[in-house]
């Protein structure tokens, strides 16, 4: 690391805010998703820009402050790569402490998330599947709600599996990773565990490129 002690805490400071946002955002949405879903008449009142900058800034100040600990515990040490050299990394003040902010970490950025996300789209899809309306004694409009019904609840069934399958994969390999790093008694760390840390940590990068093409693709 050649960029010296603030830059190493800065750089993995925003990169946990921008993770910790991430996660919570999507989780947000889901919930804005469902609501919408569930009530639109009602969310029409509520949904507003006011309202949406509020949560937006909410999550991005509460990101901040559950981050920073990496900004304390982030630091330069000296290790030893064809030369010494300076390496920018995470030293906690004990073994317990590390492993329980990784524990929180694990369950507030991606347990949780996986868990509300599944909760938001299953009730959001057993919503849709039930008629908003008493159909009346005519055949053909009871044929037409119930086509209208079993198309809608395709769609949003197919996405709701997209969006949690998509979500838990690209967010799972880092998540496992750390947890591995941290609870594993005989890990090593190499040029081996590196790369597959710097692949993990782009599947999770990946999930916000992917969730766009997701909902354009499915018309959700």
């Amino acid at each position: 690391w050649i960029f010296g002690d603030f830059m190493c805490k800065f750089v993995a400071f925003l990169q946990q805010v921008t993770v910790q946002a991430t996660c919570i955002t999507l989780t947000a949405m889901s919930g804005d998703r469902c609501y919408v879903t569930v009530y639109p008449l009602k969310s029409l009142h509520h949904r507003t820009p006011r309202v949406a900058m509020i949560v937006s800034i909410c999550i991005w100040i509460g990101s901040f402050i559950l981050s920073i600990p990496i900004f304390l515990y982030q630091r330069l040490e000296d290790g030893y790569w064809y030369g010494p050299r300076k390496y920018c990394m995470e030293r906690f003040p004990s073994k317990a402490t590390e492993k329980a902010f990784i524990l929180y970490q694990f369950i507030a950025v991606y347990l949780l998330p996986v868990i509300t996300i599944s909760f938001c789209y299953s009730f959001m899809l057993k919503r849709v599947g039930q008629a908003s309306v008493e159909p009346v004694d005519n055949s053909h409009q009871v044929h037409l709600l119930s086509e209208r019904t079993i198309s809608i609840r395709s769609k949003i069934s197919k996405m709701v599996v997209v969006i949690v399958v998509l979500f838990t994969i690209c967010w799972g390999p880092i998540q496992i990773f750390v947890l591995f790093q941290s609870f594993y008694p005989n890990f090593k760390a190499n040029y081996a565990t590196y790369k597959i840390k710097t692949w993990a940590n782009c599947m999770s990068y990946a999930n916000s490129s992917i969730n766009p093409i997701v909902y354009g693709f499915m018309g959700a």
